[in-house]
């Protein structure tokens, strides 16, 4: 057996535990990571898999992202059988960079018009906030989200493709997260002076939540978690309660690592959550992912409120950019069935004459 595949024998679930790693088992064969939903080990195939990343691998590939460190490096890890004494190493903050090319909105725009079902006033009220940029990446055009901190920064990008390229693309179209991306902080959109937060899993879902809604929406802020991210929706809290005081700087301190943490001091040892019962509403999808994630936030004990959309006839899953498109649907059908009846009012077909035959 060569040296490799010793070391993939490794059981996941034992290294992640020397590193400093607890994964709670939600069922059979599957753990999840304490700070991240998405992150899962599997240890009957002992690999793991961080959806909201896109990330997965092995016991090597496991050991090189938690502990940043090399393949080389992870396997004179792994060989050393001594986890106890290992050190991790502690991930670096490095500066977001955003180095793509942009170009005129035009293409973007189409697409977000006839593909997902937006109208221009959606589109342009989330442009004037910065949010939306068509750019070129690797040759190819590609819708942007931008999303900021609590300071303003730029701190990652999400890339939509524009072309469908099923050959090139798993999923029809390019979905990428630009790297160095600050997964934690979400895309936000503010209405008015944001007194709660509204959490949706994309920014088309939020997009559309917006366009369904817009009327009833005041003083709060949407957020696109961009999958479903606990971290999201603590630091979002965190730099909600930290505007009401004044205190934003205060972010500035906190570790990507400790969100989690910060969201369970303000829920144990402040009145937060009983001064704002409504603070926290999941627009997520209405699937089993996303009612699954909105179960674990009731269990922490955080008073979330549910906002899902309805499922369509014999459909298992929904998202709001499918409520989206099915009124547009509607809409265009009642558009054509009024032009039909005009135009036969307009133009009645000729009377027919009967003949008495003799």
């Amino acid at each position: 057996m060569t040296r490799i595949k010793i070391v993939k024998q490794k059981a996941i679930l034992d290294v992640a535990e020397s590193l400093g790693y607890s994964f709670r088992r939600l069922s059979g064969h599957i753990y999840e990571h304490p700070d991240h939903d998405s992150f899962r080990i599997f240890a009957d195939t002992n690999t793991f898999k961080w959806f909201s990343r896109d990330i997965q691998g092995d016991v090597i590939d496991f050991v090189q992202l938690v502990a940043g460190v090399t393949f080389k490096e992870a396997v004179s890890y792994l060989e050393t059988g001594d986890f106890e004494q290992a050190t991790v190493i502690e991930e670096t903050y490095q500066p977001f960079q955003y180095y793509l090319h942009e170009e005129p909105f035009q293409q973007a725009r189409i697409y977000l018009k006839d593909i997902r079902g937006l109208s221009d006033q959606t589109i342009n009220t989330f442009g004037r906030q910065g949010l939306l940029a068509q750019a070129t990446y690797q040759a190819e055009s590609v819708l942007v989200f931008k999303s900021y901190d609590h300071n303003g920064v730029l701190q990652a990008a999400s890339l939509q493709g524009l072309v469908k390229n099923e050959e090139k693309h798993d999923r029809g179209y390019l979905k990428k997260i630009m790297k160095g991306s600050k997964g934690h902080v979400g895309i936000s959109f503010d209405i008015g002076n944001p007194k709660r937060l509204i959490f949706c899993e994309s920014v088309i879902d939020m997009m559309s939540y917006y366009q369904l809604h817009q009327k009833q929406l005041s003083d709060v802020r949407l957020v696109s978690m961009e999958g479903l991210k606990l971290s999201v929706i603590a630091y979002q809290t965190l730099r909600l309660a930290a505007e009401e005081q004044g205190k934003l700087a205060f972010l500035d301190t906190v570790k990507p690592s400790r969100l989690s943490h910060y969201l369970q001091a303000i829920q144990e040892t402040t009145t937060f959550f009983q001064t704002h019962s409504n603070v926290l509403t999941l627009a997520v999808d209405n699937d089993e992912a996303g009612r699954e994630f909105c179960q674990k936030l009731s269990d922490k004990g955080l008073p979330i409120t549910k906002d899902l959309p309805p499922l369509q006839g014999l459909e298992t899953k929904s998202d709001w950019n499918d409520i989206v498109k099915q009124q547009k649907e509607i809409s265009l059908s009642n558009l054509i069935q009024s032009a039909q009846i005009q135009a036969i009012k307009n133009h009645p077909p000729p009377k027919r004459e009967r003949a008495m035959e003799l």
